[in-house]
C-alpha cells in the first residue's frame, strides 16, 4: 500500500510539471496584437499653446470720489446703457455743500476780477494819456492781478467740486452692459468704492506671454486660435500688440491678443487656451495617439525584433494630429505603437495588424 501512495505522487508530479512547462511555453508564444506607424520627418508649425483669461477691450468701473447715499437706481444688471444715460443718483450733504460753497466763491470772485479788471483798463489808459501818477496806475494793476489769481483759484475748485457734484448723478461713462450693479437705495458706499461697471465685450482681450526664440516669427495681425472650453469653441482672434520688452522673471514677451464676440458667447473673465503659429520646421514627429503619460513624463513604445520597447521622449509642436518627439532611441524610419498601446508593457511581443 505505501508503495502504491509512492507511485501515485509521482505520477502526479510528472503529470503537474508537463502542465506547467506546456503553460509556459503557450504564454511565451502570445503575441499582443498592435497598430505601428513609422516615424518620420514632417514640416510642422511651431505652434505656442498658453492659457489666459479673457476680457472686455472696454470695461470701466465707475466710482464716487467722494462717497454718498444711494437715492436712486435706473439699471439693472445685464441691461444695455448708453454712454452719459443715468445709472444711479446719489446724495451726500459734504459734496454738496461744497459744490454750493465753491460755485458761490467762483461766482464772487469772477465779478471782482471783472471789476478790477475794468479798473485796470481804465487807469492804464490814463496813465498813458499822463492824466494820473504812475503809483495810481500800478495799485490798480496789482489789485486786478490779485483779483485774477483769486479768480483762477476759486475756478478751479469750483470745477473740481462740480465734477464730484456732477457724479453724484452717475451717468454711463462708455456704451455697454451694466454689471456689478449690487447696492439698494439708502446704501452707503464710501470714496473711490465701484458703484457700478459698464462692460462693452463685442471685442474681448488677454496677454499671453511668448518665448524670446520665436518672436522674429510673428507680427501684430497674425491670426490665432483662442479656445473657450466653457462653450467648447474655438475662435478666430488675431495679435494686436507685442510688447518689446521682456518680462522681469521669465523672460518671456508679452503679446496682446484679440477676438471678436458679436454673439456675446465669451463672458469676462473666461479661461481660455491660446494657440499662436510661429513659423515652420522639418521635425521628426508621429501620431498623437501613440504618446502616453506615466508620472508626468511621455512615453512611446519602439517596436525591435518583435518586441515592445518603452522609450521616453520630449514634445515639441503639435500639429494634429502630429507631434514633435525628441529622443536619442528614436530616428525616422522607427516603428512605434499608435494602436494597442492599453494593457502593453516593456518587453511584451507584439504582432502587428492593419486597421481593419
Amino acid at each position: 500500500m505505501k508503495k502504491l501512495n509512492i507511485l501515485i505522487l509521482m505520477v502526479v508530479t510528472l503529470l503537474v510539471g508537463c502542465g506547467k512547462e506546456k503553460t509556459t511555453q503557450e504564454v511565451e508564444e502570445i503575441k499582443k496584437p498592435v497598430v505601428t506607424e513609422v516615424v518620420q520627418e514632417r514640416e510642422l508649425s511651431n505652434l505656442y499653446k498658453t492659457d489666459s483669461i479673457l476680457v472686455p477691450t472696454n470695461k470701466v468701473n465707475h466710482q464716487l470720489e467722494k462717497g454718498g447715499t444711494i437715492e436712486k437706481i435706473l439699471k439693472k444688471n445685464g441691461e444695455k446703457v448708453k454712454a452719459g444715460e443715468v445709472v444711479m443718483v446719489f446724495s451726500d450733504s459734504n459734496t454738496e455743500s461744497a459744490y454750493y460753497t465753491a460755485k458761490a466763491n467762483y461766482t464772487s470772485t469772477e465779478a471782482s476780477m471783472k471789476i478790477a479788471k475794468n479798473n485796470y483798463e481804465k487807469y492804464k489808459k490814463l496813465y498813458q494819456e499822463k492824466l494820473v501818477s504812475y503809483l495810481e496806475y500800478i495799485n490798480y494793476e496789482n489789485a486786478y492781478i490779485n483779483a485774477k489769481g483769486a479768480y483762477e483759484s476759486a475756478k478751479a475748485n469750483y470745477q473740481n467740486a462740480k465734477d464730484d457734484f456732477d457724479k453724484l448723478t452717475r451717468r454711463a461713462d462708455i456704451s455697454g452692459v451694466v454689471a456689478n450693479l449690487f447696492g439698494k437705495v439708502g446704501n452707503k458706499v464710501g470714496s473711490n468704492e465701484t458703484v457700478f461697471t459698464v462692460v462693452d465685450d463685442e471685442v474681448m482681450e488677454s496677454y499671453v506671454s511668448f518665448p524670446a526664440e520665436w518672436l522674429d516669427d510673428i507680427e501684430v495681425g497674425l491670426g490665432v486660435k483662442v479656445e473657450v472650453p466653457d462653450v467648447n469653441k474655438i475662435f478666430d482672434g488675431k495679435i494686436t500688440e507685442i510688447n518689446p520688452v521682456a518680462e522681469g522673471d521669465t523672460k518671456k514677451f508679452k503679446i496682446k491678443v484679440e477676438v471678436e464676440n458679436s454673439d456675446k458667447k465669451i463672458k469676462d473673465g473666461m479661461y481660455a487656451y491660446t494657440t499662436v503659429p510661429a513659423g515652420k520646421q522639418l521635425a521628426l514627429s508621429m501620431n498623437d495617439e501613440g504618446i502616453f503619460v506615466r508620472n508626468l513624463l511621455s512615453y512611446v513604445y519602439k517596436v525591435e525584433n518583435g518586441e515592445a520597447k518603452k522609450i521616453e521622449v520630449k514634445l515639441g509642436a503639435t500639429n494634429l494630429p502630429y507631434t514633435q518627439v525628441y529622443s536619442d532611441e528614436l530616428k525616422a524610419g522607427d516603428k512605434v505603437v499608435i494602436k494597442g498601446i492599453f494593457g502593453l508593457e516593456d518587453g511584451d511581443k507584439v504582432e502587428e495588424v492593419e486597421v481593419k
